[in-house]
């Protein structure tokens, strides 16, 4: 029996709220959003005038937030939040971050103890840069779908650490979505090279490949976009606006 006073997660400064997806396969569908702070990428060349920290949810995931669990579930309880029930209606549970499977091992527990605390399994998503390999539970146990966002040269990392080939087989394998923020037009020849023509085994259906514009707001997508949009159709694979920017502008702000 789990403690859920004694075991924790680290949430970022907007831990839990619900809305609609913005991006990549499920947008516009309502989702409640768990963002987890922490991240192993810095995105730093995504920098713009309305994205200075490049990362455009820096600002909310490198704070750290040590919520137990029991604390969590009070959140998700609130009537004034309702998560539950956005859950028990098809919400889709998006796990984010930074990047969510830092804390794999207590996420594991986290669900485990909700499905016993609620009893239901929601409907999980995760967000992850797909640099770490999630365990096969997510996929027997919960039935998790991963939309994935590989970092490309253009993010600014190191190559090394934005590019782990078996962790990409396993999304690949398990029918994740690549969703890839275009930043520059090498970008799209990285993509083919790396996830496309079979490189380290690496071979991403097309249909499963998302192009979205780099931007942090909804000035900068107008402009963004119409490029974006152009590779997308040239190279026939999906285009995602980003949502949440055209309705709401900058979510998140400095």
């Amino acid at each position: 029996m789990i403690d859920l006073r004694r075991e924790h997660l680290f949430l970022s400064d907007d831990k839990i709220f619900y809305t609609l997806e913005g991006e990549g396969e499920y947008i516009g569908q309502p989702s409640v959003f768990m963002r987890l702070a922490m991240c192993n990428l810095t995105c730093k060349s995504f920098t713009s005038d309305d994205s200075p920290f490049g990362c455009d949810s820096y600002i909310s995931w490198s704070i750290k937030n040590k919520m137990s669990f029991e604390d969590i579930f009070a959140m998700m309880e609130d009537p004034s939040n309702n998560f539950v029930e956005h859950l028990r209606n098809r919400a889709i549970f998006k796990i984010t971050g930074g990047e969510p499977l830092i804390q794999q091992n207590q996420l594991l527990k986290f669900m485990r103890a909700f499905v016993e605390k609620y009893k239901f399994l929601p409907r999980i998503d995760f967000e992850t840069n797909a640099t770490l390999t999630p365990d096969q539970a997510w996929k027997t146990e919960f039935n998790a779908t991963f939309t994935t966002s590989p970092k490309l040269t253009s993010n600014g990392d190191p190559e090394e650490k934005t590019y782990k080939p078996d962790v990409l087989r396993w999304h690949a394998d398990n029918n994740s979505g690549f969703k890839f923020v275009i930043n520059r037009s090498e970008d799209i020849e990285e993509i083919w090279a790396k996830y496309v023509d079979d490189y380290e085994g690496i071979n991403v259906p097309l249909q499963r490949i998302w192009f979205m514009p780099c931007c942090g707001s909804r000035e900068e997508h107008v402009k963004a976009a119409p490029v974006v949009a152009e590779y997308a159709k040239s190279m026939h694979v999906n285009f995602s606006p980003r949502m949440h920017l055209l309705i709401w502008d900058k979510a998140l702000k400095v």
